[in-house]
């Protein structure tokens, strides 16, 4: 964070000079305390972010991967003016026991074109397709494994 804090005083300052840099330090310094000291901020929470972002970069491109794919089958389905499409609502129980970690979930599945979450609750998901092939298998979404990961990860000490 202290680097974070120096690097940040260099690019606004715009020049770098012996002067500018020990004035950077001294102050990314005394932030760095006020940070520590009354924000409630540690060193191991940053830590523990930072082991974090492989999991959650693998998230994001899960997530990109399958907003292409429900794009691609609800063009499908748009263009197949025969298709008698089925719409459904499921509801299922989700393993995620952080609230966080829940409403990432569904946030996710309302992103994805063809699916709605309409409701969250105590861990029951209650989620709109349009179409019953969306709804196959949305008990058990990759998305959810990797939030089990994330969640592991962050209940180790």
């Amino acid at each position: 964070m202290p680097i974070i804090f120096f690097a940040f005083w260099l690019v606004l300052n715009g020049r770098f000079t012996w002067e500018i840099a020990a004035f950077g330090a001294v102050l990314s310094a005394a932030l760095y305390w006020f940070c520590v000291k009354f924000l409630e901020y540690s060193p191991k929470a940053e830590w523990k972010a930072i082991r974090k972002i492989p999991g959650m970069a693998r998230y994001f491109f899960l997530l990109i991967k399958e907003i292409f794919k429900a794009n691609f089958a609800l063009m499908k389905i748009v263009y197949s003016p025969k298709k008698k499409i089925k719409p459904q609502l499921v509801t299922f129980h989700t393993p995620l026991r952080n609230p966080g970690l829940r409403s990432v979930l569904a946030d996710s599945i309302t992103l994805t074109p063809g699916t709605i979450t309409v409701m969250l609750e105590d861990g029951e998901m209650t989620v709109h397709c349009l179409d019953e092939s969306f709804a196959q298998g949305i008990e058990d979404l990759e998305f959810q494994r990797l939030l089990l990961k994330l969640g592991d990860q962050e209940e180790q000490p």
